[in-house]
């Protein structure tokens, strides 16, 4: 008799020894039947009563159609069906039975990693994506007909796999994958089938055979075990009681516009109205009352406060928790908390990051300090003016081709062809918008003759002869460096600093623009010097030649 094609979904529970009923989020209500021996598989099913709903829609009805009968009802079943296979447990679920299972007791990416092992990297249909940037997005991909990884554009440095379908390489496994936290069969099978096939897929699940195409997806891994994570966030807790800042920064877990801020406050501090500058973990940590008393419940609550301009006080916007940047090493691994996220680096891939960010050049680039609290604008225009084969092109947009629109060229151009992006220090940014400046930048340059001119144009209307360096036909990219210059409050290499995420998009902007055959350089900017937390930023007290202090930020902090 011809099997029916089934979807069957599996979860498989973690290593335990663990009872049927121990995996369930609530057994006591759940009917269980366990299945016969004569079935060849140890097993049980759990099943939840039918509930009946009268569905949100008929009820709206109702008020303009008041005669219609309430015999319309939404029913919802739920079953899982849980066997053992081998040391393992593995559950197959029916209806809304996944909501059955205790969430903390099923291993995540069972159904990816199983997927990988199996799918032919030939035939993929579909893949889900998350890409780590100031946000972190996700997307789908699917292609008409099956296809190889690269046809889905896939930025294996910073792209996390979450899900993915295709056919597998063996016609007797499925005849369709799809794998993320759980494993979805399409499959020609029976009741008896299943025993067999929870042993198929476990020894799948512990090959290793998908790094063969697919080895990158351990570079990169979005922590979601719950028991991981508060092993990591007690790890960070323990390193702001034992006073060891350096390895805590602060990053808004969103793009802002700095030109509107005015300033930050902490729920925690209390004259709210206080405002620094800047974001900073050391600000935040002076207004907590009791250290030792911190815990990472109490920073998930306690809030960032920003006020923009125009507004007449700073206003909650994100939790301490969700701005915090944390590296911790465990179990042999590189963790890095960032956005209100757990990631885990793989310890080599966390080592070619830094390899390769700590051998490229400091540039030779000469322009002065910033002031504490200035905004960018204000210091390129004071870098401009400090040397005159310094031209400021900060908000002088070009036309560029390609769907991209009118853009910036760079914040500074030099008289040595360099191409000088600016960004403030990283404790406020994860810098990823000042690399694809720069990677963008370049190759408009490279490619489109109407952008050089409208670059020649802000030189010459800016009345600088360096204009005369931007030639109309296509240049040659080895006679210009892009540099990347950051304002962190330190002079020389930046880049051994940065955050990992700063470090792995500046990677991969620094590759980018090397194959384009740009000469790269990265910069730090120091700052003059830093007001004490209390104290007002006197601008009568700036040393002698730097007059970055602007106006429009006023004193650093605001005195009740």
């Amino acid at each position: 008799m011809k099997k029916r094609v089934r979807q069957i979904n599996f979860y498989l529970m973690k290593r335990s020894d663990r009872e049927f009923g121990d995996v369930l989020k609530n057994p006591s209500v759940l009917h269980r039947e366990d299945v016969s021996a004569e079935w060849g598989f140890e097993a049980a099913l759990f099943l939840r009563d039918p509930k009946a709903r009268i569905p949100w829609w008929l009820k709206f009805l109702q008020t303009a159609f008041p005669d219609i009968e309430p015999r319309f009802k939404n029913v919802s079943n739920a079953a899982v069906l849980l066997v053992r296979a081998g040391s393992r447990m593995l559950a197959i679920t029916f209806g809304y039975g996944k909501y059955l299972l205790d969430p903390d007791c099923y291993e995540s990416d069972f159904g990816l990693k199983v997927a990988l092992n199996t799918i032919n990297p030939e035939r993929l249909r579909s893949v889900d994506v998350r890409t780590i940037e100031e946000l972190t997005l996700q997307t789908r991909k699917q292609a008409s007909r099956g296809s190889s990884v690269e046809t889905f554009g896939l930025d294996v440095t910073s792209d996390l796999l979450r899900g993915v379908t295709g056919e597998p390489r063996d016609a007797d496994f499925a005849k369709r994958v799809t794998g993320a936290d759980a494993l979805v069969l399409i499959l020609p099978a029976a009741f008896g089938d299943l025993g067999k096939k929870c042993e198929e897929i476990l020894r799948a699940y512990e090959s290793d055979s998908y790094k063969e195409h697919f080895s990158w997806i351990d570079h990169l891994r979005g922590v979601r075990d719950a028991n991981v994570i508060q092993v990591l966030d007690t790890q960070m807790v323990q390193s702001i009681r034992d006073g060891d800042s350096d390895s805590l920064h602060m990053a808004p877990p969103e793009p802002v516009d700095w030109e509107q801020v005015e300033g930050f406050s902490y729920s925690t501090r209390r004259g709210h109205q206080v405002l620094d500058a800047d974001m900073d973990f050391d600000e935040f940590f002076d207004t907590v009352q009791d250290p030792h008393a911190l815990s990472s419940v109490g920073l998930r609550k306690a809030r960032v406060l920003v006020k923009l301009t125009g507004m007449d006080r700073a206003v909650p916007r994100w939790s301490v928790y969700s701005c915090l940047v944390f590296e911790t090493d465990y179990n042999g691994s590189l963790y890095v908390l960032s956005g209100g996220r757990w990631f885990c680096v793989e310890r080599d891939f966390a080592g070619e990051v830094q390899d390769f960010v700590g051998a490229l050049p400091v540039s030779r680039l000469e322009i002065p300090r910033s002031q504490v609290g200035e905004w960018e604008s204000d210091y390129n225009k004071r870098a401009a003016n400090s040397r005159p084969d310094i031209v400021l092109m900060d908000r002088q947009l070009a036309r560029c081709g390609g769907g991209h629109g009118p853009i910036e060229v760079c914040d500074l151009f030099t008289s040595e062809r360099q191409f000088v992006h600016v960004k403030r220090k990283y404790r406020s940014s994860t810098l990823s918008h000042l690399f694809a400046q720069g990677t963008v930048s370049a190759e408009a340059f490279l490619r489109d003759e109407n952008f050089r001119s409208d670059a020649r144009s802000i030189l010459t209307t800016a009345g600088s002869e360096l204009a005369g360096l931007i030639p109309a036909e296509r240049p040659l990219a080895g006679d210009f460096e892009v540099v990347f210059a950051i304002i962190t409050g330190k002079a020389g290499h930046v880049g051994k600093s940065l955050p990992f995420f700063s470090k792995l998009h500046l990677m991969q902007a620094a590759r980018r623009l090397q194959l384009l055959g740009y000469k790269v350089g990265v910069y730090g900017i120091p700052f003059v010097g830093r007001a004490k937390p209390e104290s007002v930023l006197d601008p009568a007290a700036l040393p002698a030649g730097d007059v970055g202090y602007s106006e429009t930020i006023g004193p650093l902090r605001t005195q009740q």
